[in-house]
């Protein structure tokens, strides 16, 4: 859901700790890649400007890092408001973390994201 007056469009990571949801952040944003990230407390924003010339269209994508801990699960309803998509990231080398995905986190999403989020798994 893309926001028509300011064509900002609100995204959300979601998963464990240390399964690279900050990285996939810093790669789109900075087109860079830190394998020494730490992981983050809370959550932290990032944002980028894209342009898409077929559509002749600028979005502004707001990125949100929620922490994975679990004492920092709770806050992670809040960032679910006005997001255009939740992105699930888990980690292909550790079977807990997709789990994890399937057993928590896409139930929240479910839950708490706008019903025009798409929810396929």
């Amino acid at each position: 859901m893309l926001n028509e007056e300011n064509n900002t469009c609100k995204v959300v990571l979601f998963g464990e700790p240390g399964v690279g949801k900050t990285c996939i952040i810093g790669r789109f944003v900075n087109d860079d890649f830190d394998e020494n990230t730490i992981s983050t407390c809370g959550a932290s924003y990032a944002g980028k400007s894209k342009e898409f010339e077929e559509y002749d269209k600028t979005v502004n994508f707001d990125l949100w890092d929620t922490s994975g801990q679990e004492r920092y699960r709770c806050l992670s309803r809040i960032f679910y408001r006005n997001a255009a998509a939740a992105i699930l990231v888990y980690d292909i080398t550790r079977r807990e973390s997709y789990e994890d995905v399937k057993q928590y986190w896409y139930n929240q999403v479910v839950q708490y994201a706008p019903k025009n989020i798409s929810n396929k798994l």
